[in-house]
């Protein structure tokens, strides 16, 4: 029965949402049985870093976090194949597209009802895909109607293992002689990872000083 199913599911959830929009998600997360918080993150390059290090069975990832959650995305599933992805958004967002080729399977607003929002979380940790009929039909319709521009989704280009390292550092808002300290490498070096990050994530990239 579905209902005993439910109650015998346990998975383990990372959720990174950034500080203005920190709440609903992770409170949603820890207020279901069937769900275990392991950490909740405010940037892509914290939720890269921790996704590798705790291995959770499910990711919740807020499209507005700093460091540009859709490169974080990638990277993960760059890292981890097959690793189940929720992608939150706020009002008038219009990011389905690009988060479902980046490898999400659910693309949720974060002010739904707290029971849609967690159940979508384990139907994801479930290997199932999440999508609303209109959401499928725009899909559908971005594929199948040739008089409508279609965007070219592009990856992200991935970022090093190094680049994600300043970018984390970046975000903790250290300055470039203190992040080269803690790296061991000159500030050159690092102005020069700064530079690459900026020409892969472009303007959504952090400015730095």
């Amino acid at each position: 029965m579905k209902g005993q199913a439910d109650c015998d599911s346990h998975f383990r959830v990372l959720v990174a949402e950034s500080g203005e929009h920190a709440g609903p998600v992770s409170d949603a997360v820890t207020e279901d049985p069937r769900l275990e918080l392991l950490d909740r993150v405010d940037n892509a390059a914290a939720a890269v870093a921790r996704t590798v290090e705790l291995v959770p069975e499910v990711i919740v990832v807020d499209e507005s976090i700093p460091g540009d959650a859709i490169a974080a995305i990638v990277e993960i599933e760059a890292r981890l194949p097959g690793t189940p992805l929720v992608v939150t958004h706020g009002p008038g967002a219009d990011g389905l597209v690009e988060a479902l080729a980046a490898g999400a399977s659910a693309y949720v607003s974060r002010s739904s009802e707290p029971n849609d929002l967690r159940d979508a979380i384990v139907d994801v940790a479930r290997g199932q895909v999440v999508l609303s009929r209109a959401q499928v039909a725009r899909v559908v319709g971005e594929l199948r109607d040739p008089t409508r521009p279609r965007r070219r989704l592009q990856r992200v280009p991935a970022l090093t293992a190094r680049e994600w390292q300043v970018l984390e550092l970046m975000q903790s808002e250290l300055s470039t002689p203190q992040i080269a300290a803690k790296l061991v490498v000159s500030p050159i070096t690092v102005r020069s990872h700064a530079q690459s990050i900026r020409k892969k994530l472009g303007r959504r990239a952090l400015s730095h000083r």
